[in-house]
């Protein structure tokens, strides 16, 4: 393909993939699976992970959910900004909230958890928490005690919450489950590389039980958001195109459940992803992925 025609075939591509997520966003979908309204597929009750932050993909999820009168139990370490995140949106919404401040990284957190949630009906669970340094150093500039706590957070305590509560869904015979990974997932990510394991781990995970739970009434969808304003400054290195708000992703993600396996949010992540998958080498986008996060990062 000529360089112009290729210029040609990605700007169509993006108008295509534009108009594609405009219109999809101006669908209601009031039905998911036989008959089922969201609220009873999903219903009564949410768990959301990662939820205390006030900017966070977590709380985006606890916000559009108790716009759909879903009751929510809340799961972050931190307190107070947990709290402050569930009274509002007690008294925003009228549903109720509750709040379980855990350690996911400890091996033990469903005996702080389980309390908290005996006697609810979950529909749905929201994995949305992560850890990874601040710093985000290269692989084996991090201590190894970091990489353990990731794996713990990131993986083991994924693992721990899809096999409790995918158990209880598929007993009641109804029920969702909602992966938060990454673009990060999809090839490595140079400089944020144990972030990048921790993802596909999720994605992996998340896939397989789609296709496990398909006829149990029990829906799972993956989310791999790309660059999104969750956290302050700190990715104002990045081109400001590639940035997404935190309420059109959970929007996609929501509007996805039931219908898809796999949601990649918003047009340019879409053709980003194309791109990587379709014009380029694997080591290509490896070392486009790379230099961007250098750049991104200041290295």
């Amino acid at each position: 393909m000529s360089t112009s025609n290729k210029t040609w075939f990605i700007a169509g591509t993006a108008v295509s993939a534009a108009a594609l997520v405009l219109w999809q966003q101006t669908k209601t979908k009031p039905v998911v699976r036989n008959g089922r309204t969201f609220g009873q597929q999903y219903g009564p009750w949410a768990i959301v992970t990662g939820a205390a932050r006030e900017e966070g993909l977590g709380y985006g999820f606890a916000r559009q959910l108790a716009g759909q009168h879903i009751n929510l139990v809340l799961v972050d370490i931190l307190g107070d900004e947990l709290e402050a995140r569930a009274e509002t949106l007690r008294q925003t919404y009228y549903v109720k909230v509750k709040t379980a401040v855990i350690d996911l990284g400890q091996r033990d957190f469903l005996t702080q958890l389980l309390p908290v949630t005996a006697g609810l009906e979950i529909g749905l669970l929201v994995c949305n928490h992560m850890f990874t340094p601040k710093d985000t150093p290269p692989i084996l500039q991090m201590d190894l005690e970091t990489h353990h706590a990731m794996i713990d957070i990131n993986a083991r305590a994924y693992t721990t919450l899809v096999h409790t509560f995918g158990r209880q869904m598929v007993a009641q015979g109804h029920g969702g489950m909602l992966l938060v990974s990454s673009q990060a997932a999809l090839r490595g990510t140079p400089y944020t590389g144990a972030y990048s394991a921790n993802k596909a781990f999720q994605m992996m995970l998340g896939e397989s039980l789609w296709y496990e739970l398909r006829h149990a009434n029990v829906d799972v969808l993956v989310l791999t958001p790309g660059l999104t304003h969750t956290q302050g400054n700190d990715l104002d290195g990045y081109p400001p195109i590639m940035m997404m708000e935190v309420e059109p992703v959970v929007r996609e993600a929501l509007a996805g459940l039931g219908h898809k396996h796999l949601v990649i949010p918003g047009p340019v992540n879409k053709i980003m992803q194309f791109a990587a998958a379709h014009l380029m080498t694997r080591r290509g986008a490896l070392i486009a992925s790379g230099d961007l996060m250098a750049h991104g990062l200041g290295k």
